[in-house]
């Protein structure tokens, strides 16, 4: 029985690592990703730039384990004129947001947990 306890909590500690290693590439990933969104479209986002245009626009222009852990994730995106609003889901809850417009990651939501009103983005805002 104590053996088992022991695997279930190493086991539990491994995925806690990974799950924290995968968290920070996202994150590196949100960030390279904006330089090139913002190199394509400059300073006019489109209107209708979604999270799929944006896994097609990036997709070739960011290191494959980049896109491969953005694609495990949903992604949302909100265009807002000359910047956008990234979002990231695992499942239905929200882990990560991001304003283009700053060179760090805005809402890193599972580093800081209660930290943020996820229901009001818009006061995280500081490219307004």
């Amino acid at each position: 029985m104590l053996g088992l306890a022991i695997c279930f909590l190493a086991s539990c500690a491994l995925l806690a690592q990974n799950r924290k290693q995968d968290y920070g590439l996202l994150k590196s990933a949100v960030m390279f990703s904006s330089d090139k969104v913002i190199g394509e479209y400059g300073e006019q986002i489109p209107a209708g730039f979604d999270g799929n245009r944006f896994m097609e626009l990036v997709g070739e222009r960011i290191p494959e384990d980049y896109l491969h852990v953005l694609e495990n994730y949903k992604l949302e995106v909100e265009p807002h004129g000359w910047y956008y609003l990234i979002k990231a889901f695992d499942g239905d809850a929200m882990i990560l947001f991001d304003y283009s417009c700053t060179t760090e990651i805005d809402g890193p939501v599972l580093d800081s947990p209660g930290m943020f009103d996820l229901s009001n983005l818009d006061k995280y805002d500081r490219c307004k």
